[in-house]
């Protein structure tokens, strides 16, 4: 058993996750998520603004004393699209090094869509699943709407408040269920192709990442990455680059679909990604839209987990929050005060991607790159010691994190 701390920096938020991790799988301690906005103005300065290392820096000093307090042996700090973009990126080095006692590794694309898979596949195929108090078998799928289930409490801030109405609503007024009610139930997704033994999804899979300054598109199945292409889209630098009224004008929705359309294009000469059985989504942007369409009345991870949104639903959510200021979108209940201006952009990137791959639905996970740079702290730990006498055991099945 290792006990291992990662941390994921991206141009939004840098989260935390605490897990121990042995042949079984993750055991998650603690997963902690903070909107620091590292990447703001990236995409216009080419920098990291002082402010945006100060507010990052804050969350790190705080990480820095949950890891301490929990007694992991192993940190690894991984930093993705905004660091790569910018030219002051040692400023941010230095102060990791000064906090953590490590360097933060400024990845490649390609290596953030590989942990991205990794941290992601255990749940959807054969194998053993990434469970939060105890490993899940994967060949058994969740039924999202489940008040809790073992291994996977929820890590949410559920409101006692009358639930949504309207589009985001689970009923309609006369009590029958609506559209979001069905939300959550596993099925026949995607294009074509059919399950694996003990898979929970059609395969192959494609993962999107849908992050701040990035989307990550891989397609891969229980052997491995079969190809993987990062591609300059994300939240955050959509969101700056084009959006100037609010709500946004019909031109200013029509340049983000337009970049979405050619960051697709590019990398679709990478990613066959109209050949996926099944299109699955991590990361805020996806989840958000998820609960939403769900009718949530408080985010909720354990339920957000492999729910199904249909493509109809994307296409919904999407129109209403572009029809929404601010105000309106801040109080949405699932809704985190930090992606209240970058969440319209994001769910045009997911509803373009899922256009351009006529899928007829989106599988939402909470398991991302956090779990995937876990899952390769464990990896290499087990690297570094002696092999132990007797048979070998296998650990997680898929392909090799990292």
């Amino acid at each position: 058993m290792t006990r291992v701390a990662a941390i994921d920096c991206g141009t939004n938020s840098i989260r935390l996750l605490v897990a121990d991790v042995d042949g079984a799988g993750l055991h998650e301690l603690t997963r902690r998520m903070e909107i620091v906005r590292l990447g703001a103005g990236v995409d216009r300065t080419g920098e990291l603004a002082p402010q945006a290392l100060a507010r990052t820096f804050a969350a790190l000093r705080d990480y820095a004393g949950e890891i301490d307090r929990l007694g992991a042996t192993r940190v690894r700090m991984v930093a993705t699209s905004a660091t790569r973009d910018a030219r002051n990126r040692d400023d941010l080095v230095a102060g990791v090094r000064a906090i953590l006692g490590v360097d933060p590794e400024v990845i490649s694309g390609d290596e953030e869509a590989a942990l991205s898979f990794s941290g992601a596949i255990g749940d959807l195929v054969g194998g053993v699943a990434v469970g939060a108090t105890g490993p899940a078998r994967a060949g058994t799928p969740r039924v999202p709407a489940a008040p809790a289930q073992p291994g996977m409490p929820a890590r949410s801030n559920q409101s006692d408040q009358p639930g949504p109405t309207g589009l985001f609503a689970p009923y309609a007024q006369d009590g029958a269920p609506g559209a979001a009610a069905t939300a959550g139930q596993l099925g026949q997704l995607g294009l074509t192709g059919s399950r694996d033994a003990g898979s929970v999804v059609a395969t192959p899979i494609l993962l999107a990442d849908i992050g701040g300054g990035s989307t990550e598109l891989v397609l891969g199945d229980a052997r491995g990455v079969r190809a993987a292409r990062s591609v300059n889209v994300g939240c955050v630098r959509l969101a700056e680059r084009h959006l100037r009224d609010d709500p946004p004008t019909a031109a200013q929705v029509a340049a983000i679909v337009a970049d979405a359309h050619a960051a697709f294009d590019l990398a679709a000469a990478t990613v066959p990604i109209t050949e996926a059985a099944t299109l699955v989504g991590v990361a805020g942007t996806v989840t958000t839209v998820a609960a939403l369409a769900a009718g949530l009345p408080g985010y909720d991870a354990v339920r957000i987990h492999l729910s199904v949104t249909t493509a109809e639903q994307i296409a919904e959510v999407t129109d209403r929050l572009l029809a929404m200021s601010h105000d309106e979108r801040a109080a949405l209940p699932v809704m985190h005060p930090g992606r209240v201006d970058v969440i319209a952009s994001g769910a045009l990137v997911l509803r373009t991607l899922v256009e351009r791959t006529g899928a007829a639905a989106v599988v939402a996970s909470e398991r991302d790159i956090l779990d995937g740079i876990a899952l390769a702290l464990a990896d290499d730990a087990d690297a570094d010691e002696p092999p132990a006498p007797g048979p070998s055991v296998p650990t997680m099945t898929g392909p090799a994190a990292g």
